[in-house]
């Protein structure tokens, strides 16, 4: 009597439906100073954690090159061509453009109807901790002067020098606080701005306005990738391991963090739980994507 496979043996199917990438905007691919910019609050009780399975953002080096590989669109539709940037700056909050028309101010807090969101402890594009205040006064900071070497922040109204290579922590003035968890009595911050400018860096992002998730090759001819494709499972779940073995992808040729981009790229795009029919398909440029339009709920 023929017993049942193991179910780290075991494929299910999964139908995906391809797409021409031929005539579509390619995504941004851009080598600039790169800024990162968290304003934390340490002193405070963290009342709310990030859930986000994959950070938004994977920073790597590969070939010598080092990158950082925004997967999901962050850049706002007004941020204008990216030939005109003369950097980007990422904080906990957002991607921003970097311009040489003037000083530029960076979402730093989230407000949320009456209440405001900072920071306690921030990564850059994923996920942070944070505590609701009743109101806060944002402090003024903006990046007066950017170049491939140097970058030069005014911190409400005083000018810290950061090169190439370093990170600086700035102690701001205290503030009071009330914090929105039943607390009701002021609360006393000291804010720190921690800035982190580790010099030019290849910014890969999806073409502003896109409504695709963008992922690196991988080496993976996409073509040669059947629909339906037998996706292997462990325990009910996609074996994102297995798959790459059964599409000759080499994960172990591959830096770390850009296995993590392999993980994001399997479970979006195969996930046997998922019910809808993901599309799919390759840019010229390598760079695989598939379409915001077929996924659904939350990652």
């Amino acid at each position: 009597m023929d017993r049942p496979a193991p179910d780290a043996d075991r494929t299910t199917d999964s139908r995906w439906e391809r797409s021409s990438g031929a005539d579509r905007a390619e995504p941004i691919v851009e080598r600039r100073p790169y800024v990162e910019l968290a304003l934390e609050h340490p002193d405070l009780e963290p009342t709310a954690y990030g859930d986000s399975f994959f950070p938004d953002a994977i920073p790597y080096a590969l070939e010598g090159t080092h990158r950082v590989f925004y997967w999901r669109p962050t850049l706002e539709s007004g941020s204008g061509e990216p030939g005109e940037w003369s950097g980007v700056c990422a904080t906990t909050e957002s991607l921003s453009p970097v311009t040489d028309r003037g000083p530029t101010d960076f979402d730093l807090v989230s407000r949320r109807d009456e209440t405001t969101a900072v920071t306690v402890d921030g990564t850059i594009a994923g996920d942070s901790t944070r505590t609701l205040v009743e109101s806060y006064a944002v402090p003024d900071v903006r990046i007066r002067a950017l170049s491939e070497s140097r970058l030069e922040v005014l911190v409400d109204g005083t000018a810290v020098v950061v090169p190439a290579g370093t990170r600086r922590r700035v102690s701001l003035a205290e503030r009071t606080v009330i914090r929105v968890d039943g607390e009701e009595s002021p609360t006393e911050t000291t804010p720190e701005l921690r800035v982190r400018f580790p010099g030019q860096r290849e910014l890969h992002h999806p073409v502003i306005g896109a409504n695709y998730r963008l992922f690196p090759s991988f080496g993976l001819d996409l073509e040669a990738v059947p629909s339906p494709l037998a996706v292997p499972t462990a325990n009910g779940e996609l074996d994102h391991e297995a798959l790459a073995a059964s599409l000759g992808v080499d994960l172990s040729a591959r830096p770390y963090p850009e296995r993590v981009l392999w993980q994001a790229f399997a479970y979006t795009a195969f996930d046997p739980h998922a019910d809808s029919v993901p599309e799919l398909w390759q840019f010229p440029t390598g760079h695989l994507a598939l379409s915001d339009d077929q996924i659904g709920g939350d990652d």
